[in-house]
């Protein structure tokens, strides 16, 4: 102190002329020399803090830039891929196949195309099921481009089919994970008579999964190509001629989608204009796009969310360090600094945490790159590995600084201020300890124990005064975020494993042609069936706004899934979805005209009042997105189609296997028991695309569940280690008055503990209840039925566990808390 009162004497020296200047650079040097000095005492309590500050920040600087890449890479990796523009396929009775393809390929828009062949079209899966066409085609390119020259594969696992073996092939991703095959799963196919006797049979092992272009699950679209492809040695090994009237041609045209509509002008001229155009590129880029928005949503919610808990935990550390630091302030008021410098000198030190923090930052956050993207764009990545995005690194660093500045801004003033008014110091709490405090202490036999409780819950006085009641209402905000996240992981988790929530009450969508009861008969005659509903899907309009109407009928076990009010059951109701809902302007309790949409004719609308809010599951062409769509009663669909009480007995079933069978095993009893009938037709309830993206981010709750823990972890550990350095003093005396190390050791245990208790008693109620709400608030927006589950056996676990994690942060500061030398502290007060 001598001699900073020698230097601020000096900075007021000079003549007159340099008097004003020589003030403002004393002034300046003051707040700077008692800065670096505090930091030589210090930095290893602000290194700390930096570190906290630095790796939190570093996560959600890697979550945001993890979001921009992920928005990104399917649309890169349909550039890098050499991806198809759009698919021809399907070719009327009167055009010759063999010579459409070819004008086609011709055409001059045409840059590249690959024409790929059905080489087989029912399959006999690993589990015995039989899929037939068009479930699980084997398709190839006889010409050796589709895969390899245009949309070409990625490699996700195993490798690629060897062109010369015949028994080798590779599938899509999406259907591997539908039909639950992998590498060296066997799949037989038909490549005879399917009507023999005994049909001759090819087998093909798959050796690897892929991605392209178009095979992505899309928000909105049809499920693309699900294909396994088969080498050209299968097909001529088997001996199979391909059918021209089943191929299909990918084409990319010169100038992409600006060319379409001059290719569909010139195929229009060519006399091919009936020849369908099923896929486009930039429709399915859009739909997959969609799906792939829910992950990158969800890595930006991560990164907010990381940011305003770090901000909010780590700001109680940042302030309490502003007041432990703040004991000297009256005495460097006393030597002649003002309340601005005492104000700047806070600033000065956040700063420095600040910068510090901003530098530890943009390094790890270059080492998170290669966790993201998450999900489908994970596969979708073309260049996975490190990135360096240079948005959101210095955006984030530079937040990470200034945030740390603006943590420490009322702190900093309000110290400076009562070192104004105060000749000691700040001093929190009172001098008796409060009655709770001393029950609480007292409850205890052992001394370290009730020491412990003390040293917790009573601030203490002068320059021993420790700022309890940030350091627990941190450590309860940490406990309340991680239970939070603990709850909307649990029923991310209960959504993906019930289907009932995404609006499927059935299994299996089951159509036949023709003979309807004698399938009917047979369902009921399996034991594998617990029964089924006549029902299906209808295109109708809402308004002005077109959406598909599930029709269900009054008897069988699918029901539609209400969210709110009640499910339409007169001819004169109707359910409609949130989403269309919002779209149709109207809510439950009014009226809406519904009309049947169909090409052709505007039939005359009925008039019908909204009595629910309902979720339709896609159907099964994926062409629904949840949130979208309409209830209808078999009355209210008879009322707008004057044909539907003709066609009522030829409705699909919507199957419900019998609890405890597996879908394999369902599916393969369905297709026994229409063995025999006119074309029947078989899909399985799949996910919605929507539910799929989330379940490829599954894991991003728990992995901000663990940041949380780490996070209040952290500001355990400082807040101990500041409190054992300021409490120094009282340790002192307590090992005079006898306390041995391992008491020492066992009070700053009991401290922890006593903090991570209240945390716990406060923060895990508030925390589920946050949960819950923040849950229901997403399930709404995502068009599904909001039934947040609770995870009690992980919550009870996360109790002791939190109490032992609180002890073993205690350790560090424990040890230096028995390390204290009593005399050498008490020589110097």
């Amino acid at each position: 102190m001598a001699v900073l009162a020698c230097f601020l004497a000096a900075g007021r020296g000079g003549d007159n002329g340099r008097q004003g200047v020589g003030r403002r650079r004393g002034v300046v040097g003051a707040v700077w020399m008692r800065v670096r000095s505090e930091l030589r005492a210090r930095w290893r309590s602000w290194l700390g803090l930096a570190l906290l500050i630095g790796l939190t920040g570093a996560a959600a600087v890697a979550a945001a830039a993890g979001a921009r890449r992920t928005e990104t890479a399917y649309p890169r990796f349909v550039q890098a891929q050499n991806g198809y523009d759009l698919i021809t396929g399907g070719f009327p009775g009167n055009i010759d196949p063999a010579r459409a393809l070819a004008r086609i390929e011709a055409l001059p828009e045409v840059a590249q195309w690959a024409r790929i062949d059905v080489a087989a079209a029912t399959a006999i899966l690993p589990s015995g099921r039989v899929a037939p066409a068009p479930e699980l085609m084997a398709v190839t390119d006889l010409r050796g481009r589709a895969g390899f020259r245009l949309n070409r594969f990625k490699v996700i696992s195993g490798r690629m089919a060897d062109r010369h073996a015949p028994g080798e092939a590779v599938i899509d991703f999406p259907t591997a994970d539908r039909e639950g095959l992998r590498v060296g799963s066997v799949i037989k196919y038909i490549v005879g008579d399917p009507n023999a006797k005994r049909p001759k049979l090819a087998a093909v092992r798959i050796v690897g999964i892929v991605a392209s272009p178009g095979q992505f699950p899309a928000v909105g679209t049809s499920s693309g190509l699900s294909s396994v492809y088969v080498t050209p040695a299968f097909v001529r090994s088997n001996h199979i001629r391909p059918s021209p009237g089943d191929a299909a041609l990918l084409i990319r045209l010169r100038h992409g989608a600006a060319d379409r509509e001059a290719f569909l002008r010139h195929k229009a001229a060519a006399g091919l204009g009936s020849v369908d155009v099923p896929l486009v590129q930039q429709v399915q880029t859009a739909g997959i796009q969609r799906s792939i928005r829910l992950e990158s949503q969800a890595l930006w919610a991560l990164s907010v969310l990381i940011g305003l808990a770090a901000f909010a935990v780590v700001g109680q550390s940042l302030a309490r360090q502003t007041y432990l630091d703040s004991a000297d302030l009256p005495a460097l008021r006393a030597l002649g600094f003002s309340r601005g410098q005492l104000f700047s000198l806070g600033i000065f030190r956040a700063a420095i945490i600040g910068v510090a923090a901003a530098c530890v930052v943009v390094p790890v956050a270059v080492l998170l790159s290669p966790l993201t993207p998450v999900g489908l764009a994970k596969i979708a990545e073309p260049d996975p590995g490190f990135a360096v995005d240079a948005v959101p690194l210095v955006s984030g660093a530079v937040l990470a600084a200034v945030l740390t500045m603006l943590a420490c801004v009322v702190p900093a003033w309000t110290a400076a201020r009562t070192a104004a008014a105060r000749g000691e110091g700040p001093r929190p709490g009172r001098a008796r300890s409060p009655a709770f405090t001393s029950a609480l202490a007292r409850a205890w036999r052992s001394p370290a124990a009730g020491t412990g409780v003390r040293m917790a819950l009573q601030p203490g006085r002068g320059r021993t005064a420790v700022p309890v009641r940030s350091a627990i209402f941190g450590t309860t905000l940490g406990v309340a975020a991680l239970a939070a996240s603990l709850v909307f992981a649990a029923s991310l988790s209960h959504l993906l494993t019930t289907p009932r929530l995404a609006g499927f009450t059935w299994d299996a969508f089951v159509f036949v042609d023709s003979q309807q009861g004698k399938a009917a008969a047979a369902l009921r005659a399996d034991p594998k069936i617990a029964g089924y509903t006549r029902g299906g899907f209808t295109n109708v309009r809402i308004g002005s706004v077109k959406v598909i109407a599930l029709v269900l009928g009054s008897s069988g076990p699918a029901r539609p899934v209400i969210t709110a009010g009640v499910p339409p059951t007169a001819g004169d109701e109707v359910a409609l979805g949130a989403a269309t809902m919002r779209d149709a302007h109207t809510a439950i309790g009014r009226t809406v005209d519904v009309a049947l949409d169909q090409a052709g004719g505007h039939p005359k609308p009925a008039r019908m009042r909204v009595v629910g809010t309902v979720i339709v599951p896609p159907n099964p062409f994926q062409a629904t997105q949840l949130g979208e769509g309409a209830a209808l009663a078999p009355p209210g669909a008879m009322r707008i189609d004057p044909h539907a009480a003709r066609q009522q007995g030829g409705s699909p079933f919507l199957v419900r296997f019998t609890p405890g069978v597996s879908r394999d095993t369902g599916l393969t009893a369905i297709t026994k028991d229409l063995t025999g009938l006119p074309n029947p037709f078989v899909a399985a309830a799949e996910r919605p695309a929507d539910v799929v993206s989330l379940a490829a981010i599954a894991g991003l709750p728990v992995a901000l569940s663990g940041l949380l823990a780490l996070i209040a972890a952290g500001t355990l550990a400082h807040m101990l280690a500041s409190s054992t350095r300021r409490r120094r003093r009282d340790l002192a005396i307590l090992k005079t008055l006898g306390f041995t190390r391992r008491q020492v050791r066992h009070a700053v245990a009991w401290q922890a503990t006593t903090i991570a208790a209240i945390a716990l008693l406060i923060g895990l109620p508030a925390g589920i209840a946050g949960g819950r709400w923040a849950w229901r608030m997403f399930a709404i927006q995502l068009g599904v039925l909001p039934e947040p589950a609770v995870p009690l056996t992980t919550i009870l676990i996360a109790i002791p566990a939190a109490l032992v994690l609180a002890n073993l942060t205690a350790a560090g500061p424990g040890r230096a808390a028995a390390r204290t030398q009593s005399a050498a502290i008490l020589r110097t007060e």
